[in-house]
């Protein structure tokens, strides 16, 4: 066989192996420039390679859907998505296959790796060795881009880390040889891959507006809604896990109450069939049946109710889950978990109401009536109906709310809904009815009460008794005694009048 006849055999063996290498990998995208070969400089190795020229590795990392297969070559990155700072890949060279060497600089090497798939490398029992010890960890900068100078050979690529991207779909472990084959006899030394993440979104969630708060006092429940797009998976990859999860506060002012739905855009679900809760997490969890209903882009909602417990310093009641602030609501596919933004808050004040008569003095048996103020002023009698609680004086002159069970003082009452964060100084107006007074007293009118968010900002009202008029009563003995004295001094003055006119008249 001539010499020329030989070099034809293995360099069709070379293109066979460059063509079955897993070289673009599931995740590279763009558009594809003409590949830069070796151009001028000489060729000297087999198959064209020169040895002595360098080669690089440059990885370009973007979120966003997943594009035609690269070929190397530099490509346009401005419709590619967000580039992601801080992901980690480690490049690990391999080395023999059984007891061959891949030296690519030799046509034993290419032969090894005729062929050759990633899984052939990753998966347990390998005949492939990986030269661990001298793996190459790079890390992407601000522009999603880590470079490293590495010898000629065939490595193994993984995405190790993530930094701060929720990555939900990791790349899946490629190959690349340096130099990369490009047909026609032409090598790329310097060989550029753009493996693309599925980010997730975080999830969103909502309270009940003010206006669709029906329970007003504490012990009443709230309602919450959260709301969290369906994140896209890479090519091959699968929904392994979902759940959305919310963690209620530790100082006890909610706690978990009932799942009113969950929805995949807009269908109800079904309670142990598509997914279970936990309810000491408030845990939303999609069995397997569930995540085969999902597809990238739907959208799952759940809609949730807290018990209001108590009412806090400053009255603001959110769901923070540590003590950086982050919100204790979040999402998790496939392991990846992410908080949620923005958190709400739901806002709860207090009203003390003491009964006195004039003197100060306190009054029991008194009762009263509250309800929300819902026109511009407080109607003169007690509405039909929006009757928030009602209470008691007792021997203290303290009126306890049967808003409890016992009825206890102060009365907690609602105050705001916050779907974007917390509020500054938030009030709420309600109206004060005495509906019976003590014995001998009369009613006090109706009083507009102000209710601000917070143990804090207690507001304490105290109400005055006035007591009943009576009938008149009649003289007394003692008046007619100081009738008939002032008569008898009437009569005697005029007598001594008389007496002194009628001695004038004798004289004369």
């Amino acid at each position: 066989m001539s010499t020329q006849s030989g070099n034809g055999f293995w360099l069709r063996k070379i293109a066979a192996a460059a063509g079955a290498l897993a070289l673009g990998v599931a995740g590279l995208a763009g558009l594809s420039q003409t590949a830069q070969a070796a151009g001028s400089t000489p060729v000297t190795g087999v198959g064209n390679i020169n040895p002595d020229t360098s080669t690089s590795l440059t990885i370009h990392k973007y979120d966003g859907a997943q594009g035609a297969v690269g070929d190397g070559t530099v490509q346009d990155t401005s419709k590619m998505g967000n580039p992601l700072k801080g992901v980690e890949f480690t490049v690990t060279p391999v080395t023999m296959k059984g007891q061959t060497k891949i030296d690519l600089d030799t046509e034993a090497g290419w032969d090894a790796i005729d062929g050759i798939t990633a899984n052939d490398v990753t998966e347990s029992g390998s005949a492939y060795t990986k030269d661990t010890a001298n793996a190459t960890k790079i890390t992407t900068d601000a522009s999603g881009t880590a470079t490293e100078s590495l010898p000629h050979g065939l490595y193994l690529v993984e995405e190790t880390a993530s930094g701060d991207n929720n990555i939900v779909s990791s790349v899946a472990p490629f190959l690349v040889t340096l130099p990369l084959p490009q047909g026609s006899g032409s090598w790329l030394y310097d060989v550029n891959v753009y493996p693309k993440n599925q980010v997730m979104s975080a999830p969103s969630k909502t309270i009940n507006s003010d206006s669709d708060q029906k329970g007003l006092k504490v012990g009443d429940t709230v309602q919450w809604t959260i709301n969290q797009q369906v994140p896209r998976l890479n090519a091959g990859d699968s929904y392994k896990s979902a759940s959305i999860w919310d963690v209620m506060p530790t100082d006890g002012s909610l706690s978990y109450d009932a799942t009113a739905s969950l929805t995949l855009n807009g269908t109800a679900l079904t309670e142990g069939t598509d997914y279970t809760i936990d309810p000491t997490g408030a845990t939303w969890t999609l069995t397997s049946t569930g995540l085969g209903k999902i597809k990238a882009g739907d959208t799952i909602t759940v809609t949730f109710t807290t018990k209001v417990e108590k009412v806090t310093k400053d009255g603001g009641i959110a769901n923070p889950g540590s003590s950086t602030g982050t919100p204790g609501y979040g999402s998790e596919f496939n392991g990846t978990k992410v908080p949620g933004n923005p958190t709400p808050y739901t806002y709860w004040g207090q009203l003390a109401v003491k009964k006195v008569d004039e003197s100060k003095n306190a009054l029991k048996g008194a009762t009263f009536k509250v309800t929300a103020k819902t026109g511009a002023s407080c109607p003169a009698t007690v509405p039909s109906d929006g009757v928030v609680s009602t209470g008691t004086s007792d021997g203290n002159g303290i009126v306890q709310w049967d808003a409890t069970s016992p009825a206890s003082s102060p009365l907690g009452l609602f105050v705001a809904n916050s779907s974007n964060g917390p509020l500054e100084s938030p009030s709420k107006d309600y109206c004060l009815y005495e509906t019976s007074a003590p014995a001998g007293y009369e009613a006090a009118a109706v009083q507009q009460v102000t209710i601000k968010a917070g143990t804090e900002n207690l507001n304490t009202v105290t109400v005055t008794n006035v007591q009943k008029g009576h009938p008149t009563l009649p003289l007394t003995g003692a008046q007619g005694i100081v009738l008939m004295s002032v008569i008898g001094v009437v009569l005697i003055a005029a007598g001594g009048v008389i007496y002194v006119v009628s001695r004038r008249r004798a004289n004369q």
